[in-house]
């Protein structure tokens, strides 16, 4: 075969060979991008466009109203005025402000969505005189709830989105200034950024510049991307181009804000402008000043890094740089730029992030949440959950039982819980002396009782016993009570001392054990037992007639729950701490109401209510009166063996709180009810009023 038909035979044979590779390469091509743009495509939909958000629920306190007549102290508007954010000065432009002259007020309200309404920002003035508000501007002065918790979902995202008309125009356009100018006319890559950086980069020798868009920071957000590599760059370059055409620059710009990383609070992270805004500022996004906003701007670069608490001078250099941008470009005026760099940074970061000043409270609003709403509801529906807590009382409670307890001895721990004393609704709870409390007492430990069970004994006899009232004589005198195994039992006055034939009344007023007995025995063991049960208290059934003298287990939860029944004149038998739960759009799903299912006589009411505050006047609680100066209190001191147990309930017209002290381990403190809760009690009534 000659030469030239072998080389034609040979092209012949490389043809299909050919053929066969191209088309080798285009399946394979076709094999590994088709279903890469399509993943793509996936990530696009599930992330972006069918994507859902899960918004914590949020937990606020009561709303402080003001209006005149009014009985208020200083102390706790102060207070609250702290606490919601307020800054204090003598201008008033910025939303959020106010000043105090003598006894004069000036706020620059911010406005809430109440349960029943919007309430807009505005100027209000008022005059407090001897603790009374006078002289309003206005009927009705209704500061914001303070934002006290949080129910999150299992990935601690905290954030709740907002509409992009909610935020300033300086801030959306601020944002593009700073990092990516070109937002509008890319799409979604910004070749020339790319390039910029590029140069700068290889001229300084090191990364001082990144080329991507705000639509690739999105979605590098979004995927939580923590790697750096070239497959990753090139995901997030076609991604975003898939997103420019799937959105337009408003949608784009508007997730950006709600879902851009702003900081870290524990285990919780802060995600989106509103929550940021919240975090740092106390307030919403459309009430940032220029400064804030451009803090707010900055720190997204690295919100440890310019932490504007940590990293103060760092955090201020940066926002600085981020005005001079704005300027540069035009967003705000020359004025504005000046005004703005000589503002200082103002931030406190909001306690509600931080959950641990309101622990406790919030064990007890979840554990009723729980009752009656799902959980993966309260964890992504972002509903409203107003509650009664009132930040003034909970504020001197927990310092009370900080400072005080230690002054009584040694090793005591100390619980509280303070209600309204008509209506039940929880004002304030403390399970712990120590500032974060890492137990919940209040709630949780069950201790003996002691005396605080005997107004009940007396109560069950007015009502049971035909005949029978305070003013009958019953005998303090030992007995000798054989129990069915075998055994006796002799209770003792606490004094050691008999004193015969004494009205009934006395005997409760200077909580006389032997009387009290000999009055239970005539009501019988059972018959008692039934009666607590009929007021709502489930306690261990017990055949002892110890229980006359409190050797029942309750936690301080469970005693107040049982003296509202005395406190609220039997208009209300439960302890609640949730008003209302509303959902994000604000139609009520929840409403508690005040229910009361027990009946007590009026008559023998009136009479334990008139015994117990005797107790307070000349009883085992005299010294609230003669030592402290107090009047038109009722209450109970109780004491178990050796003090292991030191209780104290009392209550006026407006307040009903009960206070423990004793040792975890439940050995002796030698303290009583008087010398012990009492003494807790009293200086939290003090610093309240």
């Amino acid at each position: 075969m000659s030469k030239k038909s072998k080389k034609k035979q040979f092209k012949h044979a490389k043809k299909p060979l050919i053929r066969q590779i191209l088309w080798l390469s285009v399946g394979f091509s076709i094999g590994l991008f088709v279903p890469w743009y399509l993943y793509l495509q996936f990530i696009v939909n599930s992330l972006f466009v069918e994507y859902n958000w899960s918004i914590p629920s949020n937990i606020y306190a009561r709303e402080l109203n003001l209006y005149n007549g009014k009985e208020i102290s200083s102390q706790a508007i102060d207070y609250e005025l702290s606490v919601l954010g307020y800054k204090k000065g003598s201008s008033l432009n910025n939303i959020g402000t106010y000043s105090k002259l003598n006894n004069e007020y000036t706020i620059h309200t911010k406005g809430f969505n109440f349960f029943g309404g919007q309430e807009k920002s505005k100027i209000v003035q008022f005059i407090l005189v001897n603790g009374i508000i006078s002289q309003s501007n206005v009927d009705l002065i209704r500061l914001e709830p303070l934002l006290i918790g949080q129910i999150y979902s299992k990935n601690f995202e905290n954030r709740q989105p907002v509409k992009i008309t909610e935020i300033p125009n300086t801030m959306v356009m601020g944002l593009q200034a700073v990092e990516d100018r070109n937002f509008n006319q890319h799409f979604g890559i910004d070749v020339i950024g790319i390039l910029r950086a590029v140069i700068k980069n290889i001229f300084s020798g090191k990364i001082v510049q990144g080329g991507s868009t705000i639509t690739q920071q999105l979605i590098k957000n979004r995927l939580h991307y923590n790697n750096k590599s070239w497959l990753r760059k090139i995901n997030e370059a076609i991604t975003a181009i898939m997103l420019e055409n799937k959105f337009d620059k408003g949608e784009i710009i508007e997730n950006y804000f709600n879902d851009i990383y702003w900081g870290q609070k524990g285990s919780t992270a802060i995600h989106g402008i509103k929550q940021a805004a919240h975090y740092y500022y106390s307030k919403k996004p459309s009430q940032l000043t220029l400064s804030e906003q451009a803090l707010l701007i900055g720190i997204i670069k690295g919100p440890s890094w310019y932490h504007p608490i940590k990293q103060r001078k760092r955090a201020l250099k940066r926002r600085n740089t981020v005005l001079n941008s704005w300027y540069k470009t035009s967003i705000i005026t020359k004025a504005q730029w000046l005004r703005a760099k000589k503002m200082d940074l103002s931030i406190r970061i909001n306690s509600a992030f931080a959950d641990s000043q309101y622990r406790d409270f919030l064990s007890l609003v979840k554990k009723q949440l729980s009752e009656s709403l799902d959980k993966n509801i309260l964890n992504t529906q972002g509903l409203h959950i107003f509650t009664s807590l009132n930040p003034f009382i909970q504020q001197q409670l927990s310092r009370t039982l900080q400072t005080q307890t230690d002054k009584l001895a040694k090793n005591l721990q100390a619980a509280a819980i303070v209600s309204d004393a008509n209506t039940g609704e929880v004002l304030a709870i403390k399970g712990d002396k120590n500032k974060t409390s890492l137990y919940n007492r209040a709630l949780l430990s069950k201790r003996q009782i002691g005396s605080l069970i005997k107004p009940f004994v007396y109560l069950a006899a007015l009502e049971q016993l035909p005949g029978f009232t305070l003013s009958t004589l019953i005998a303090d005198s030992p007995s000798k009570i054989k129990l069915k195994q075998g055994e006796y039992w002799q209770p003792k006055n606490y004094d050691g001392q008999s004193l015969g034939q004494i009205p009934a009344q006395l005997a409760l007023i200077k909580s006389r054990n032997q009387a009290t007995v000999n009055l239970g025995l005539k009501l019988g063991v059972n018959n008692f037992v039934s009666y607590l049960k009929k007021l709502g208290l489930n306690i261990i059934r017990s055949k002892h007639p110890s229980i006359f003298l409190g050797a029942t287990e309750l936690t301080p939860y469970e005693v107040t729950n049982l003296y509202l029944l005395l406190a609220s004149k039997n208009t209300s038998n439960q302890l609640i701490s949730i008003r209302q739960v509303v959902d994000k759009d604000n139609k009520l799903i929840r409403q508690n109401k005040h229910l009361n299912n027990r009946h007590i006589e009026p008559f023998a009411l009136e009479q334990i209510r008139t015994a117990l505050h005797q107790v307070t006047v000349n009883g085992t609680a005299a010294k609230l009166t003669y030592s402290y100066g107090f009047s038109g209190l009722y209450g109970k001191t109780g004491t178990t063996n050796k003090g292991k147990n030191s209780w104290f309930v009392g209550f006026n017209q407006d307040y009903l709180a009960t206070f423990w002290v004793g040792k975890d381990n439940n050995k002796a403190t030698h303290l009583t009810g008087s010398s012990g809760a009492l003494v807790l009690w009293a200086n939290w009534f003090n610093a309240i009023n």
